[in-house]
């Protein structure tokens, strides 16, 4: 996925009305820019490039298909030479090739693009140094093709790029003609043919020439890819006048989907880099095997690199940070959008200065733009001017904030969650340009019905809502007089979206109904938000309440009785409900371990209930019967009672065979003798133990032998 710190840089003041579909007349030709290739090239002496088509260059040499050749800069002149030798233009401050046919492209270092170029002599205002700078002429809707999958990524919802693409459209044509319109973030990333992705196209033709205006005028399209939760005016990013079609608001969807967090980012550094007993003087035999404290920090990187920028030296290695005394942000004094305007910073920094000493310099910024604060410490881990905390205790210095760039005009990621929660992208523009109008700018050769569109969206009707809490369903029904394309989302009380029905649904004219699950939606009254839009984008936003009112009472048990027939061995429940249900009856015994169960989902009516348990197979003891009762709604109950089992025991008893029979204290005959029965006499039979019987005579228990005793019936 691609970054989207989108710094843009260079904005002239605005225009300001809300985003409602208008039409005006279109132009009929689709304008051109030219866009100077920095980004993917760099600054260069010499490029290659590779014609795939036939090109005709500025001396009205042809060049064929598949030619590769090289552009050199040499003696302040330009040269173009093919890999064979061929030399096809020298000595001119500019080069120009143009295909002969549209579909022609050109490669410039391995990256392929659509258009016409001029390859110029650029000079470096820094350091005087010469490159060779492309620059790539092509229609607007050709360069989108390369902006918005680079801007955006291409396999986000249809909606969100749609938005996307208008804003980039916007902002292209109303700088177009600016002299440093670049392929970088310094304006809009731009890849060129070798960017194209299918998806994206599709919401470059499906919008194409479809731009923001207010009061007659291109707006300042600019966008960011996170506000943090609050979008931002142009006036305290930039300075100048608020315009008016930028505004100060909570955007509960801007927001990481993967984390849900608000992209949060913190920044942590020691302030002591480097002890402060080093000998200057002979910085030579330390400077390449001391470090700082926060040496791979990118935020020391970062500032190393501000210093070599500004002029403070020509090269890193010969930066050392000793010291940051001060770095933080001022949460005092706060934009209207809750973001920090001025900063303060204070570090004593090492430079090498003849290569054997090194000289101490001190930097400070008291109450300087929190935009410099950001510039030097690196856009890369200050992402926004949305600062949560700063402060330096126990030798370190931390800072944390919410979002990633400058909160003015679109989210991406807003405008991401948005489209998947079901807005259309006329809808996040609205939201994010409120007061702008969304016109079609021109036609070009692709535009339908040469621009005629279609004003009137579909209508909704006859809406109705029925719900079937058995299912735990609610079909939401009406009509429609178009066909074209449905979103339906249910929103709570507060406005918060607790499911979306339907999105960008095509629909045809009629009837129609849809699903809502309400299984686990709370009892309350719901709005459903029926967005319809016909094939031009045109669109109308339907409010039909919803209530649902589930029963969530089950049914309760009351006069519970259990009947013991120990002739039937049945146990016999009785009880009564005073609702209609389901019931389930499981018995368990002592340890938890279910020996029965009853009935399960059993359709009962409100009244007296019986049900009959089997208890031949179970012993004597106290067994827990669990009852859960369910109402039509599925809600359910569970209550539990008490059963005891008490089957009578039936005595074995046996007669003495003998005249004297020994009852001994255990089962062998060298045991101990206990009692000496005489033949004829009744002993109670216990239980068996191999051949001897455990008996009681009287209050006497011991064993006899099983074959001297009679079994009686």
């Amino acid at each position: 996925m691609r970054k989207f710190r989108l710094i843009l840089l260079l904005f002239t003041l605005f225009f300001g009305a809300a985003i409602y579909p208008e039409k005006i007349r279109a132009a009929s030709t689709i304008p051109t820019i030219e866009v100077k290739l920095v980004n993917y090239l760099g600054n260069k002496t010499s490029i290659t490039v590779v014609f795939n088509g036939e090109y005709k260059l500025s001396n009205g040499v042809k060049v064929t298909s598949g030619t590769e050749a090289v552009i050199k800069l040499s003696n302040s002149k330009l040269s173009m030479e093919t890999s064979k030798g061929q030399v096809l233009i020298e000595k001119e401050s500019s080069i120009s090739a143009a295909p002969v046919k549209t579909d022609g492209t050109l490669s410039v270092n391995g990256r392929k693009y659509n258009g016409s170029f001029q390859f110029v002599i650029e000079k470096d205002t820094k350091n005087g140094n010469l490159y060779v700078r492309p620059i790539n002429k092509v229609d607007i809707e050709t360069y989108l093709r390369g902006v918005v999958p680079q801007e955006m990524p291409a396999l986000w919802s249809m909606e969100a790029l749609k938005a996307q693409t208008v804003a980039a459209r916007t902002y292209a044509i109303k700088h177009m003609n600016d002299s440093n319109m670049v392929d970088t973030i310094a304006k809009q990333v731009y890849g060129g043919s070798s960017a194209n992705h299918a998806r994206s196209d599709t919401a470059v033709k499906e919008t194409e020439g479809m731009v923001l205006k207010y009061n007659g005028a291109l707006i300042d399209a600019v966008f960011s890819a996170s506000n943090g939760g609050w979008t931002e005016l142009n006036s305290s990013v930039w300075g100048g006048a608020a315009l008016s079609y930028f505004a100060v608001k909570e955007d509960t969807f801007d927001f990481n989907p993967a984390t849900k967090d608000k992209f949060t980012w913190s920044i942590q550094l020691k302030q002591e880099q480097l002890p402060a007993t080093l000998n200057l003087g002979i910085a030579d035999t330390w400077w390449n095997t001391l470090k700082e404290a926060d040496a791979d920090n990118t935020v020391l990187i970062n500032i190393k690199k501000w210093l070599v920028s500004e002029g403070y030296t020509n090269d890193v290695a010969k930066i050392k940070i000793a010291k940051i005394h001060k770095l933080g942000v001022d949460l005092t004094s706060l934009s209207a959008g809750g973001r920090v305007l001025k900063g303060t910073l204070k570090m004593d920094y090492l430079l090498m200065a003849n290569g054997k000493t090194a000289e101490k310099k001190v930097l400070e910024m008291n109450g300087t733009a929190a935009s410099k604060i950001r510039a030097i410490v690196g856009i890369d881990r200050m992402t926004s001017y949305l600062i949560d905390e700063t402060v330096t205790k126990k030798g370190s210095i931390y800072m944390k904030g919410r979002g990633n760039g400058h909160a003015v005009g679109l989210s991406q990621y807003g405008a991401r969650n948005r489209a998947e929660a079901g807005h259309s992208y006329n809808q996040i523009l609205q939201f994010y340009y409120p007061k702008a109008a969304l016109m079609k700018e021109y036609s070009g050769t692709a535009s339908n019905s040469q621009g005629m569109d279609d004003k009137v969206p579909p209508n909704i009707s006859s809406f109705k809502a029925s719900i079937d809490y058995k299912k735990n369903t609610t079909k939401l029904s009406m009509k429609i007089n178009k066909s074209g394309k449905l979103t339906m989302i249910v929103k709570d009380s507060k406005g918060k979206t607790v499911a979306t029905i339907a999105k960008n649904k095509e629909v045809k004219s009629g009837s129609l109904s849809l699903d809502w699950n309400i299984s686990k939606v709370e009892n309350a009254t719901y709005t459903a938000e029926i967005i319809a839009s016909n094939k031009d984008g045109y669109q109308k936003t339907a409010y039909h309440k919803v209530t649902v009112k589930k029963d969530k009472a089950p049914p309760a048990i009351s006069s519970f009785k259990a009947s013991t027939d120990n002739k039937k061995n049945t146990v016999k429940l009785g009880m009564k409900t005073n609702k209609a249900g389901k019931i389930t009856i499981v018995l368990k015994d002592s340890r938890g371990k279910t020996v029965a169960t009853l009935v399960k989902n059993k359709e009962v009516k409100s009244g007296s209930l019986s049900f009959s348990w089997n208890i031949s197979k179970a012993g004597n003891g106290t067994y827990t019967a669990e009852i859960t009762t369910e109402n039509l709604h599925g809600y359910k109950n569970t209550m539990k009672q008490k059963i005891i089992i008490k089957k009578p025991v039936k005595v074995k008893k046996a007669s003495v065979k003998p005249s004297v029979l020994n009852l001994r204290q255990k089962p062998n005959t060298s045991s101990k003798v206990i009692l000496k029965l005489k033949k004829k006499q009744t002993v109670v039979i216990l239980s068996q133990q191999g051949s001897w019987y455990k008996v009681k005579y009287g209050s006497k228990t011991g064993y006899v032998s099983a074959k001297y005793v009679t079994i009686l019936k």
